[in-house]
């Protein structure tokens, strides 16, 4: 029988903007900054901890770091190839550190001793998450497209399972390999078997940035650290009189005081044999990694989309507490990554300015800086998408990773919409969201960014700035190779002599047209990725793919539904 549990806890960074009435007037005109090679999304959780010894991934410059955390030096930096995008990293057998390369679509291999890269290889569209069998000598690597894939310790494959699509992190449970599911931030095995995190009243699970397990945890406990989305109805243009400082609550925003979380929040759950509990973290701003200290005692949580004039870091109570003060932490760096060594000591990666972070004593000790090289990679679109507002939400917290949450929203008046995805190639698809109410970048900038959400107006500048960045993402196909080819050179025919190529056209398959349907005049969603991206539609009725290709057969075309062309078409859209 599986119990859960919630914690809902007394304040321990306070937020006082949650209950200020917002002025729309003013305008940032601050200068645009870009560097020379704009970074991606945020994906946090790029940094392996051991005794005396950090290894810092950092993808906005596309290098490694080997850092001699007791002599506070930097001993290593291996520079690899531009748009590798280094991200999780794990330690291998002897002096080898397996790190996962999303954007050139593999594992790197190096040796932190000697400082040099040992092997670079392909294996996946991309890959996301990567864990080493000590006992075993074998790395396993998970895929967005589904894709778990063990190699031995010289890289050689040595299976690769087709489990499901949008994979993240995976860890080992007695010697057995579990992973989490990105949006739905569930946890699945190899057999597809799952768990998941209960129901916190209004509140769903989404959005699982980090799952980890703690070394020589006796319960075997599975940690992730994931958002929660609300499932009440969410009001677009509430009334003044709910805006105020008394009742606190912003259209998009926070609750009536600062340790009530908003329409999204961040929360961490622990998963053991029988038992799931979770505890809700209200005043966490996009909180990207977490880690537990050796003791247990303490929670660190790397929180890089905090206002600017907070902390992007924190550390609390692992039990029985829920939010948190941020008297005396240091604000001035972008921590998107946290770890412990085993005495207790807190080490944090910044990404702007890059730098590790030590702070001996926990949680309230000064923390020691270790500057790391690249330059500067502060980018004002970059900047405008992370930070949170007064909502205290950001545009990454429903587009987490420059994509989705994948969570079905309702709104006053609209009704159910599933957040729209941006890793697609936005550019030339206005007018924007489902309904196409949204004319351009600024339009919806204006109104929902800065309106809804709470944020400064934005000068002209800096719009571009945020919009060529969100432009510019642009996610690979998810096809593992884990498709039957028949089946999907079938699945391509049918597409075509269905007709669906007349709404899903383009090299986007779809983003640029609006189409009655079912009674509403909707925009034609793009194709690319789709696999990701359950549930389906703009309210999100079609919980699997397979759902929706009957849900589309059947609405608009005079098709007979057939398991066979089901199936088919699905193989094929699974690979774009």
């Amino acid at each position: 029988m599986m119990r859960s549990g919630t914690t809902f806890g007394l304040a321990l960074v306070a937020l006082t903007g949650c209950q200020d009435v917002i002025n729309l007037d003013p305008v940032d005109e601050r200068p645009v900054i870009q560097p020379r090679s704009r970074p991606g999304p945020i994906i946090g959780g790029t940094l392996l901890v051991e005794a005396g010894l950090a290894v810092a991934a950092d993808p906005d410059r596309d290098l490694i770091h080997v850092v001699d955390l007791e002599n506070r030096r930097v001993l290593h930096t291996i520079t690899l190839e531009p748009g590798d995008q280094p991200g999780r990293v794990v330690r291998g057998s002897e002096h080898e550190v397996h790190v996962v390369l999303r954007g050139f679509g593999g594992l790197a291999t190096i040796d932190d001793q000697e400082g040099t890269l040992l092997r670079r290889q392909q294996l996946c569209p991309e890959p996301r998450g990567v864990a080493y069998d000590d006992a075993e000598a074998s790395i396993y690597v998970t895929c967005a497209g589904g894709a778990l894939i063990e190699l031995d310790e010289s890289g050689n494959e040595l299976s690769r399972t087709k489990v499901e699509p949008d994979l993240r992190d995976v860890v080992l449970v007695d010697g057995k390999p579990v992973m989490s599911k990105f949006r739905e931030a569930t946890l699945v095995d190899e057999e597809r078997a799952r768990t998941t995190v209960p129901q916190q009243g209004e509140f769903q699970a989404r959005v699982a940035w980090r799952t980890w397990t703690v070394p020589n945890d006796p319960s075997n406990a599975i940690y992730m650290l994931h958002q929660l989305s609300s499932t009440n109805p969410v009001p677009i243009d509430p009334p003044p009189e709910e805006m105020g400082p008394e009742d606190g609550d912003l259209p998009y925003g926070g609750g009536g005081s600062f340790c009530e979380p908003g329409i999204s929040t961040t929360a961490v759950t622990r998963f053991e044999t029988g038992f799931v509990s979770t505890t809700i973290l209200p005043n966490a701003r996009l909180t990207v990694d977490a880690a537990v200290s050796p003791d247990g005692a303490w929670l660190a949580l790397a929180m890089p989309g905090a206002k600017e004039d907070q902390p992007t870091m924190a550390v609390m109570p692992n039990e029985g507490f829920g939010c948190f003060f941020d008297e005396g932490a240091r604000i001035g760096e972008q921590v998107t990554s946290v770890g412990f060594e085993p005495d207790g000591t807190l080490v944090m990666l910044s990404r702007e300015p890059a730098r590790l972070l030590i702070q001996s004593s926990v949680p309230f000790g000064e923390a020691e800086a270790i500057d790391l090289p690249g330059e500067s990679v502060f980018d004002t679109g970059h900047e405008i998408f992370h930070r949170a507002t007064d909502s205290g939400l950001s545009c990454a917290t429903c587009h987490p990773e420059g994509t989705d949450d994948g969570h079905v929203w309702f709104f006053d008046g609209l009704g159910p919409r599933r957040t729209q995805p941006l890793d697609v190639g936005l550019a030339g698809t206005a007018p924007f969201h489902w309904d196409g109410d949204m004319n351009d970048m600024t339009v919806l900038m204006e109104e929902v960014l800065a309106h809804r959400m709470g944020g400064m107006m934005q000068s002209g500048a800096r719009r571009e700035s945020f919009q060529s960045w969100v432009f510019a993402q642009e996610g690979r196909p998810a096809d593992d190779g884990l498709q039957d080819s028949s089946l999907v050179a079938q699945g391509q025919a049918l597409f075509a002599s269905m007709g669906c190529g007349s709404c899903h056209s383009g090299d986007k398959l779809g983003g640029s047209t609006s189409e009655p349907i079912r009674g509403m005049r909707l925009q034609v969603p793009s194709l690319v990725r789709v696999s990701l991206r359950p549930p389906y539609m703009h309210d999100g009725r079609s919980s699997t793919l397979e759902e929706s290709v009957v849900d589309m057969i059947q609405t608009t075309t005079t098709a007979e539904v057939t398991s066979d062309n089901v199936t088919a078409l699905t193989a094929y859209l699974r690979t774009l």
